[in-house]
């Protein structure tokens, strides 16, 4: 991180860089990402057959991991999307639905951000409270686990109302840094953070407590 850079500041040069890199670079760094996340998946206790994980469609320069979808399909795992509820007040939260993402017609662009595509809204909602845990998306994260995403805020609300909800993120390690400007005592951090290099765990307890 520069010193006096601001969180907007991070948010940008991060995003440049990853919108940056080449179809070659990225599919370099997303296979190995894929196989990183794929040993974590393997080898963690939170996941049991039947329960449900909150994950996101990865946006046009986020990272594609299918291994890891294909695994977590395969472990009899309920993958939750989000819908936004309201994207002009952030308050209204993200509703929840197990969806396969093979399903076309059981998806529909966001609107106001086309790019993308979010559960119907007239399929069943879960209730985030069941979820065994989340894999988050971000920007940039630090090495005590704390995040910056893209600037909607949504996950920020979300992941503040559930505390309990066990947090990982997939970041490639040009996305983390010793620490992270503008953040809040009470922000919420990762559980995990899984880079190429490391896959890092932080004491989250006494946001559980």
């Amino acid at each position: 991180m520069i010193p006096s850079e601001t969180s907007a500041q991070l948010r940008a040069r991060v995003q440049q860089k990853r919108r940056g890199l080449s179809s070659l670079e990225r599919a370099r760094i997303e296979t190995i990402l894929d196989a990183k996340f794929l040993e974590f998946l393997r080898a963690t206790p939170a996941l049991r057959p039947g329960g449900v994980w909150a994950i996101h469609r990865p946006l046009p320069w986020e990272w594609r991991l299918p291994r890891s979808l294909e695994f977590l399909r395969q472990s009899h795992i309920r993958l939750a999307y989000p819908r936004m509820r309201d994207l002009a007040n952030r308050q209204m939260g993200m509703a929840w639905s197990v969806v396969d993402e093979r399903h076309a017609q059981d998806w529909r662009p966001c609107p106001g951000m086309k790019a993308l595509l979010e559960p119907h809204e007239l399929l069943p909602e879960v209730d985030p409270a069941t979820f065994d845990g989340v894999w988050v998306p971000g920007v940039a994260f630090s090495e005590r686990g704390e995040r910056i995403g893209a600037g909607g805020g949504f996950y920020d609300t979300f992941l503040g109302q559930f505390p309990a909800l066990f947090r990982v993120a997939v970041a490639a390690e040009f996305q983390v840094f010793s620490s992270l400007p503008d953040q809040r005592p009470d922000e919420p951090r990762m559980s995990v953070i899984v880079s190429e290099s490391s896959v890092r765990f932080f004491d989250t307890t006494c946001e559980r407590s």
